[in-house]
């Protein structure tokens, strides 16, 4: 019965103490899982900056050579501005005029086509839209009390005018080409459609009619 107790006491303590290692060996394992998760996550942000920092220096280089070209090119500007303004030294008025003319464009369309010289156009579709379209160029070369005589005097939509009241007006307005468009809807075959331009605009359009007749076929 002794002998019984003993082993039995025994076989618990062998039992605690493998208990105790087993719970050690499980404590080991997390805090070792744990490290190596931290390193990993070290080791990830560290590649991030590495990327980061070699992102930076490509911005860098680009912003400089994004400079260099900006430089270069004020410089250029600079150059053919000084260049321009002597040669138009001894222009006369008209001639200044002439040639401020030459850097306004006007275009008249009738469904995105050009009105041709004639002024007759001829359409199947049953909606028209007549679009006068005012273009500048993006970088003015001539001083601005020049340049702006080569517009056509007061508002470019005020040179055309309608016999008929159109369906829909609209603007478009852009930083160099700005348009005013009228449109007709539900136009019947047969129907004529016309339109007279200023002389101003005839000419600017290098037309050989002021009246412009749409007709439907």
């Amino acid at each position: 019965m002794q002998k019984k107790g003993t082993l039995l006491l025994i076989t618990l303590s062998i039992i605690l103490l493998l208990s105790g290692c087993i719970d050690k060996t499980v404590e080991n394992s997390g805090k070792l899982d744990e490290k190596k998760d931290s390193e990993k996550l070290i080791e990830d942000k560290e590649i991030q900056i590495r990327e980061l920092e070699k992102k930076n220096e490509e911005l860098q280089d680009t912003l400089s050579s994004i400079k260099t070209d900006l430089n270069y090119t004020k410089e250029e500007a600079d150059y053919y501005k000084n260049l321009i303004d002597e040669l138009i030294s001894d222009y006369s008025e008209a001639q200044l005029e002439d040639l401020a003319k030459k850097l306004w464009d006007y275009e008249l369309e009738v469904n995105g086509l050009a009105v041709p010289r004639n002024g007759i156009v001829e359409l199947q579709e049953n909606i028209i839209e007549i679009s006068l379209i005012q273009s500048q160029p993006a970088y003015v070369v001539l001083p601005d009390d020049i340049f702006i005589q080569g517009k056509i005097s007061g508002n470019y939509n005020e040179h055309l005018k309608f016999t008929s009241n159109p369906s829909e007006t609209y603007s478009t307005d852009g930083t160099v080409v700005t348009g005013v468009h009228h449109k007709f809807v539900d136009v019947e075959k047969g129907t004529t459609i016309s339109f007279s331009v200023t002389e101003e605009l005839k000419k600017r359009l290098g037309l050989d009619t002021s009246e412009i007749t749409i007709k439907m076929r």
